[in-house]
Parts: C-alpha cells; sequence; structure tokens
C-alpha cells in the first residue's frame, strides 16, 4: 500500500475512533503524595505551574503537552514545581536529582511501560502528580474505548502473523508492549510466538523462518530505507515482502507515545477491510 495512500486512511479511521481530545480541568486539592515508580513517596506540595523533564516520558504528553526540558549540563529550577524524569535517567544524573531537591523541586522517577496495565497506572500517577487527573483519566477511557472498538472490529477475522523489525535487526517478543498491542489488533507477534523476549536481535534466516505475513518496519527505516527492503531479492520468498504488505510504522514500537492510536493504525495494517468497512463509532 503506498505510504500516502496509508496515510490518509489513517486519518480517516482516526478521527472516527479517537474522537474528541481531552476536554477536563486539572483538579487543585493539594499538597498530595503519590507513589512513583521507584517506590518513593512523593510529597507535591501545590499543583506544578511548570513541569519540568529530562528525557522522554511519553505518558506524561498525552495529559500534559507543554513541559520544561531541563539541559542536564545546566539545570534551572525557577518556576518548576515538578520534575519527572525516568528512573534510568536518575541513575544517569545523580547530581541533576540532588540539584533539583536541594532547590525543594519534588523528584518523581517513571519507568518502562511493558503492558496496557502499567500504561494506565503509569498514566493514572502522573495525573495525580501534576494536577490533571481528569486528563488522565479520560486518556485511560479513551484507550479502553479503543480497546473495545477495534477488538469488536476484528473478532472474526483470522489473526494475522507479524514481526517489528528495527534497521539494526532488533525485533521486540514476550513482555513487550508492542506485542499486547499486536495480539489487541488481530495479529500474532511471530517472535513472541517463536518464544523470544521483549528486545532481541535475529538474523535473515530468523526472518525467513518466522515467514511473518506482515512486517512492521520501525519509524527509523525512513521511506527509503521501507521500500529498500521490501525490494530486497533475500526477503522476496517470505509471505510478507511477497504478498506486499511490508509497512512502516509512524510510532516508536519501543515507547509508543499513545498506546490507543497505536492500536489503531496496527489494526489498519493486518486488518485494512474489517476497519474500513462498518461503523466504528458504535
Amino acid at each position: 500500500m503506498p505510504f500516502r495512500v496509508f496515510g490518509l486512511m489513517l486519518h480517516l479511521v482516526l478521527i472516527l475512533v479517537l474522537g474528541i481530545g481531552n476536554t477536563g480541568y486539572a483538579q487543585d486539592d493539594f499538597p498530595r503524595q503519590v507513589t512513583d515508580a521507584a517506590g518513593v513517596v512523593v510529597t507535591i506540595p501545590a499543583r506544578p505551574q511548570i513541569v519540568a523533564v529530562i528525557g522522554d516520558v511519553p505518558e506524561l504528553k498525552l495529559i500534559l503537552p507543554h513541559t520544561r526540558q531541563i539541559d542536564v549540563m545546566a539545570p534551572e529550577w525557577s518556576g518548576v514545581g515538578l520534575l519527572v524524569l525516568p528512573d534510568l535517567y536518575a541513575a544517569a544524573y545523580p547530581d541533576v536529582v540532588k540539584s533539583a531537591r536541594d532547590a525543594d523541586v519534588p523528584v518523581f522517577q517513571t519507568t518502562a511501560v511493558n503492558s496496557l496495565e502499567s500504561w494506565r497506572d503509569a498514566v493514572r500517577r502522573l495525573g495525580l502528580a501534576t494536577g490533571q487527573d481528569i486528563h488522565a483519566e479520560a486518556a485511560v477511557e479513551r484507550l479502553d474505548r479503543q480497546l473495545t472498538l477495534i477488538r469488536e472490529r476484528v473478532s472474526g477475522e483470522e489473526p494475522v502473523r507479524a514481526l517489528v523489525l528495527t534497521p539494526e535487526g532488533y525485533t521486540f517478543g514476550r513482555g513487550a508492549l508492542l506485542t499486547e498491542l499486536i495480539d489487541a489488533a488481530g495479529g500474532v507477534n511471530t517472535a513472541a510466538e517463536a518464544g523470544y523476549a521483549n528486545y532481541r536481535q535475529i538474523d535473515d534466516s530468523v526472518i525467513h523462518d518466522l515467514a511473518p505475513d506482515v512486517i512492521l518496519l520501525s519509524p527509523s527505516w525512513g521511506a527509503d530505507g521501507a521500500l529498500a527492503f521490501a525490494a530486497n531479492p533475500a526477503y522476496s520468498t517470505i509471505p510478507a515482502v511477497r504478498l506486499g504488505r511490508v509497512y512502516l510504522l509512524r510510532f516508536s514500537p519501543t515507547m509508543p507515545p499513545d498506546p490507543g492510536s497505536a492500536l489503531v493504525m496496527l489494526a489498519l495494517l493486518l486488518h485494512p477491510r474489517a476497519l474500513l468497512f462498518g461503523s466504528l463509532t458504535g
């Protein structure tokens, strides 16, 4: 499917499925104590007017799109009411974390999301910490609504065997959020089915052995890379290549910023007819 045509189709489906964005308002019952991913009970004295971030916290972007990115070489805490950062960054930059705490900025750690349930939990905790409770709950409800709609739409379809690849040859298997999304979208992750762990490098012989019906390439391939992969004679006997079902993803398979929209995209790629024909609005 040409990438431009797919983009137009995806836009239509997203409008139908995602509906209206967040319309709630923040709650102001502070101070609050919220347990972060490191198990630390963090006290937030007032609703943060500025939330600072180190690294990438995709769950936060859904409920609070405007944050301040901190320069770890020269951190500035003026006006900051909360620092949010992944646990790996907290371990890598302990002096920056100490600097924030010395400036009386609460520090809230997150961790990698590997399931829809852990995503829901992360969003709700971040909602409590930032005062965006209603936005957080709306995001969770929207995901659950999307799951219900997609599962209903693909329920009568034969599961499609899919494989996800990065340019370096890594794939995603058991214990990955992406595997759960593929399953919910009416697919089977061939790497997980074969017993591979979450993030595993595989070679061409394994790709042939897995024989996926659909190959999903991470965004880092780029359009030219995706076209080159599909045209490579070395892969010509793989069902996905033979059937013209090699697709370039538009979201990070490692950390989908919005699992609901990622689910819609996967369902469209795996079962386009089921999604494009019939009402999706329930």
